[in-house]
């Protein structure tokens, strides 16, 4: 396998650069390859094709993962019966500094893309699946979309407390319907004291849904504050006009959140009608352990992929990121090591959530997820909260690869529950 040509692809937003090493690692060819161009594409095939017949051996193509730039040419590589290995930018720079020689250009990076296939053993990248590939797309526009929105409520906040700061007094939520309303109608204390107050009563009665009672509390409440807080108001006319702005924002980013969502659900209904419904199962089977909804579990499967690359419960920690970075040498070995968080950082993000659902309590006092809990308040006897918390991090992904593999829904079992199925297992075998 050592001893095949390999051509290394450094990929660029517009263009990449191919180099062609020999199984003697000489580089016997170059060339650039434009994005845009079918001729550029083709040429790369033929040049493949033809170091192929002079050393009797079909190149492996290794290329770095740049953001989307990378899928054209891989597809289009693949599709031609090349193996194709699609490898993290993590990978390629720890083969950066081979060279004594300060040297970064596109060629160079392209013959250490090719160099890296030597040191290190690399495997075949599968076109994924069109649903999974779909929904890895949707769902990282979802959380791209849920940052900005988060990005523009707390903009939003700071201009309402120098508009009108005890404003939350009287709507505690001061992105619910009927409060964006009346900031975008009345957004100081000035405009709401000069409104017709029907009209007023009326526009919070539509936007909210409620009570003709209801609003004209709110309407009164609402007066009496502005009164109070109008001498101290910052109304000047770029705080009004960043307000419009804010608000305006906020209902264009929840509209196309709405959206993602929706074509999230279509994927999921028309894979339904299918014969074989794994994408459907599948979200099921991730939902049925506890903390996981449709979204993290979407997330959870658009982002792992294909589960049959993760061989053991840990290949699938270190994927998430949560695994242990390991300091030693010599005789030292580091004792305070962190997460490598070399992993996907949105498998990280929603694990994360989805561990803290696991160790809260319902509104009865009871445990949402009594054996996690009991869990936590073990390790937490000896551990830091965050190391502890890091922990039922991994006992969650052990569980997501135990759905995973077995395809069966989760079941709640305590450790003795859990050894005891163990030991009845051995004595049956």
């Amino acid at each position: 396998m050592n001893f095949r040509p390999i051509a290394g692809i450094d990929v660029g937003k517009f263009f990449s650069e191919m180099a062609i090493l020999s199984p003697s690692n000489e580089v016997i060819a170059r060339m650039k390859i434009r994005h845009d161009s079918s001729t550029d594409v083709e040429r790369a095939v033929e040049l493949l094709k033809k170091t192929e017949k002079d050393f009797d051996s079909r190149p492996f193509v290794v290329m770095e993962s740049t953001g989307h730039y990378h899928k054209i040419l891989f597809h289009s590589l693949y599709k031609a019966g090349f193996e194709v290995s699609v490898i993290n930018p993590i990978q390629t720079d720890s083969i950066k500094n081979i060279g004594i020689r300060k040297v970064k250009n596109d060629k160079v990076d392209a013959r250490k893309i090719a160099l890296l296939y030597r040191f290190q053993e690399l495997k075949t990248t599968n076109i994924p699946d069109e649903d999974i590939e779909c929904l890895r797309s949707l769902c990282r526009q979802y959380y791209k979309l849920s940052d900005e929105l988060t990005a523009y409520k707390n903009r939003l906040m700071g201009i309402v407390d120098q508009l009108m700061l005890n404003f939350k007094d009287v709507f505690p939520n001061i992105f619910s319907k009927a409060a964006l309303a009346v900031l975008e109608k009345y957004p100081a204390p000035a405009h709401i004291l000069k409104a017709n107050r029907n009209k007023l009563i009326a526009l919070i009665q539509k936007n909210s849904r409620r009570s003709l009672k209801w609003a004209t509390a709110k309407y009164e409440l609402l007066n009496s504050k502005a009164k109070e807080f109008a001498p101290l108001s910052i109304s000047n006319s770029s705080n009004v006009a960043m307000l419009g702005v804010y608000i305006s924002m906020i209902k264009t980013l929840e509209e196309n959140l709405e959206k993602v969502l929706k074509a999230i659900r279509s994927l999921i209904i028309e894979d339904m009608a299918k014969d074989m419904p794994m994408l459907a199962l599948t979200l099921e089977l991730l939902q049925s352990i506890p903390g996981i909804g449709l979204i993290s579990a979407v997330t959870i499967l658009a982002e792992i992929g294909d589960f049959s690359a993760f061989s053991k419960p840990g290949k699938l920690v270190a994927y998430f990121g949560i695994d242990p970075s390991v300091m030693q040498s010599g005789e030292f070995t580091g004792t305070q090591n962190k997460m490598s968080k070399r992993g996907s950082r949105l498998l990280r993000r929603v694990l994360f959530t989805i561990a803290l659902a696991n160790i809260r309590t319902k509104r009865d006092k009871t445990a949402y997820n009594p054996v996690l809990m009991e869990y936590y308040k073990n390790k937490c006897q000896s551990k830091p909260k965050k190391v502890a918390l890091g922990a039922v991090m991994r006992k969650l992904v052990n569980y997501i690869f135990a759905v995973l593999r077995d395809r069966k829904p989760y079941e709640l079992r305590s450790p003795q529950e859990h050894a005891q199925m163990l030991a009845a297992k051995h004595t049956a075998a």
